[in-house]
């Protein structure tokens, strides 16, 4: 099921306003109340004796570790009187982290002495006496968001601890290495330089000439592991050096000199710089007294300042928050809703609440939704088997042109505050539940397979994967300028083999589309940095030409959405398009296969001109929508690593090149000559080995589009595993042997692609491309 926030802005006039407002404000002042409650039980601060305090202490331990839905049942145990512990007798148990040790707490430890205390009236608080003077749906949802902001402080606190606990365990190890013991040794000396200087050092070490100085004034830290204790200085030369230099330039290369003339410095420096930013996390404004970072803190909510927004509940919650839904069918159009507000101050100890019918503007994504009635069964309770019929809706998919089972859930009233912490509007946000489509069944039987033992991280062994027969699958090369290459075949297992049923380019830069292109993102990064030093010099903590960075960032998310529905529409083939061989629709794919795109450089990162901001549009953002997308429209998606995939053949799995055909001249002066240029970004491929089909010219290798080629062994890989590009050396250390077959491989295609191309004839022309 994928979940949506859908956003409309309310239309009302200022009494409507007013009321959105006092029942944001109040909702907010009482959570903090609601909140302050809790964490005192927690504390252990409520109750009579030692016995009750420690009897609500396990109360609100249990209720703050689980799932906020059950919170205004279980606290109703210390808050009213007669109350039933039936249901709660079924709730899980739960493990917290208090008083320094981990500790499970199950509902027997306290549910009946509550519920003895709730009989005999003996109550922790009274709650119509705290929430009494507000609506019911107001009084369930206070409890609800209370813990919940309890259990989002837990999460985080327990998140610190575990990496506290890492951190710790790292600077033990760190610290019990040979050099670093000699390191810590002479330790003293920096920590007294730090203090004298008073301990603001914002520039780098190595560029700092009061640094510089200190280590001169102190041979004896030459001598740290045990060598001469004597700093070597500048020579002419250096000091030459260092005066030819421009003047910002000078003292980086008086300490680029300095150290040069000092390795044993130079490692010192190295340790030492390694020791601050690991464990000492100098220049942070909040630190553990150990150095690690500063635990979480806990805010309070607040109406303006820390807001927490209210949600009204579903009518199918008792007490209902909201009701009479009506969706407008068109973006031009307005929609209503009745929410239940506060609609004047306090009256009689109790804030006077009735529906309001709020109009809002019609979101374009909202009007895809209709209302509708559905028919369900009882599962349980004395109606089980009974059918019954409830309001529901189906939401409209515009791109698969069918309609799926929704819901609307919760709706969320949020505000947009003035600079004096005033309301300026108004908004509601519809969380919009929608049913993902199934997937198919070759889909279901394809897994990765894992073997059942760990190693020492917790991570299993990749064993291999589950592929049926008939299998189809769409793999995407993704590119930098363009979104990328996509592949659609069909797994043959009988004969492993990956045969094609479609390729074509994945593009969203046509005018049609209204995209933004890489060349409009580029000149408005170049605009903003050139106002940005129009501008100056910039002030701590203050941000510079915001409006013009939110325009970059809303075309760069404009541009990644487009491109992973493109993506997905050609995988479900959502145009119908047609295969000319069959004259049948072409068929969709059970799965989507991606690159892993984790500790990749891509090699189109090493030319000129490629800004690395920009590819990051391509990239990352691009693949995380692509896997929430292809989840809600019921497509399994996988990831291969793409090491290797652009350099080998995926016809014969050989080792091939890339190359393309450029105009260089041999010398200054010469007219441009077309040449045959190897390397690692071009946009042509060629195979050594296999033969070219169908062509005129004798001896004429295997040639086609490098980006249809590596999207086609991210097929073979998915499928065959690292065998299909095994031809291709991995890693550093292979880079001379890969060099050696480069050179081999070049020379056996140079003349081979220049008869192909027909670059030997007089007329030096460029002939028809072979595919």
């Amino acid at each position: 099921m994928s979940v949506r926030a859908i956003k409309s802005r309310v239309i009302c006039d200022r009494k409507i306003l007013e009321s959105l407002w006092r029942t944001h404000t109040v909702f907010n002042e009482r959570l903090r109340q609601v909140v302050r409650l809790l964490f005192k039980m927690r504390r252990g601060e409520f109750g009579a004796s030692p016995a009750l305090r420690q009897l609500y202490r396990t109360i609100a331990l249990h209720i703050t570790h689980l799932e906020s839905q059950s919170a205004p049942y279980l606290l109703h145990s210390v808050s009213i009187k007669n109350w039933t512990s039936n249901t709660a007798k079924k709730i899980k148990p739960v493990n917290v982290h208090v008083d320094g040790r981990d500790r499970t707490i199950v509902v027997e430890e306290w549910v009946d002495r509550a519920a003895e205390l709730s009989a005999n009236g003996q109550l922790a608080y009274d709650k119509k006496k705290m929430m009494g003077d507000l609506p019911g749906c107001m009084q369930d949802m206070l409890t609800r968001e209370a813990v919940a902001v309890i259990s989002g402080h837990n999460e985080l606190t327990t998140l610190w601890k575990k990496e506290h606990k890492q951190w710790l365990k790292d600077k033990d190890a760190w610290e019990a290495g040979d050099e670093q013991k000699k390191y810590l040794a002479v330790k003293c000396h920096f920590d007294a330089f730090e203090e004298l200087v008073g301990g603001k050092i914002r520039q780098r070490r190595g560029r700092w000439h009061k640094y510089l100085d200190f280590l001169r004034s102190l041979p004896q830290l030459a001598a740290w592991r045990g060598g001469e204790a004597k700093v070597n200085e500048l020579d002419d030369a250096a000091l030459k050096l260092i005066a030819k230099a421009r003047l910002h330039k000078r003292r980086s290369v008086e300490a680029e000199e300095f150290w040069s003339r000092n390795p044993e410095l130079r490692a010192l420096d190295k340790l030492h710089g390694d020791y601050e930013k690991k464990f000492m996390r100098r220049g942070k404004p909040k630190r553990n007294p150990d150095g690690f970072k500063h635990p979480p803190t806990f805010t309070e909510p607040h109406p303006t300042l820390h807001p927490r927004w209210f949600v009204f509940n579903a009518p199918q919650t008792k007490p209902p928050g909201w009701r009479n839904l009506c969706i407008p069918g068109a973006a031009s159009t307005t929609g209503s809703i009745d929410l239940q507000l506060l609609t004047g101050d306090k009256v009689d100890h109790a804030y006077p609440a009735a529906w309001s019918t709020i109009q809002f503007k019609a979101d374009p994504r909202l009007c895809d939704f209709r209302p509708t009635l559905v028919k369900t069964i009882t599962t349980k309770g004395k109606n089980k088997g009974q059918e019954k019929t409830k309001a529901s809706f189906l939401f409209h998919d515009r791109q698969l042109k069918i309609a799926r089972p929704a819901n609307i859930s919760g709706t969320k009233l949020i505000f947009k505050l003035g600079a004096d912490g005033h309301p300026v509007a108004a908004f509601l946000v519809f969380t919009c539940d929608i049913d993902n489509q199934p997937l198919t069944e070759k889909a279901k039987e394809t897994k990765n397979e894992f073997s059942e033992e760990r190693n020492s991280k917790g991570k299993s062994k990749f064993l291999g994967r589950k592929t049926p027969d008939g299998l189809i699958s769409l793999s995407v090369d993704i590119g930098i300028r363009h979104i990328g290459f996509a592949s659609l075949a069909r797994w043959n297992r009988d004969q492993l083999k990956v045969e094609l049923i479609r390729a074509r380019n994945i593009r969203i830069d046509s005018p049609e589309s209204g995209s933004p292109d890489l060349a409009a993102l580029a000149a408005h990064k170049k605009l903003l940095r050139r106002r940005r030093s129009q501008r100056g010099d910039p002030i701590r903590g203050e941000k510079s030409h915001v409006e013009l960075q939110q325009h970059i960032d809303h075309m760069a998310e404009d541009r990644f959405k487009k491109a992973a529905r493109a993506i997905i529409n050609l995988a479900l083939n959502a145009s119908g398009d047609i295969d000319k061989k069959t004259g049948h629709p072409f068929p969709r794919a059970d799965i989507v296969i991606l690159e892993n795109l984790a500790n990749l450089l891509p090699d189109a990162e090493k030319e000129r001109g490629i800004n690395s901001s920009l590819i990051e549009f391509n990239r990352g953002q691009l693949v995380d929508r692509v896997k929430q997308v292809a989840e809600d429209v019921g497509l399994k998606l996988f990831e291969v690593s793409p090491v290797g995939t652009s350099q080998v053949c995926h016809r014969c799995g050989g080792l091939g090149r890339r190359y393309s055909i450029k105009r260089e001249a041999e010398s200054k002066g010469q007219r441009k000559r077309p040449v045959i240029h190897f390397g690692v970004t071009e946009s042509l491929f060629a195979c050594p080995k296999c033969p070219a089909l169908g062509m005129k010219h004798a001896n004429a290798p295997f040639t086609c589009n490098s980006d249809y080629n590596a999207a086609m062994n991210i097929q073979r890989r998915f499928y065959l595993g690292d065998s299909a590009v095994s031809a291709y050396p991995v890693g550093q250390a292979n880079k001379a042997k890969r060099d050696a077959a480069y050179l081999v491989i070049d020379t056996a295609l140079s003349q081979r692609l220049r008869k192909l191309h027909n670059l030997n004839s007089p007329e030096e022309s460029v002939g028809d491309l072979p595919w």
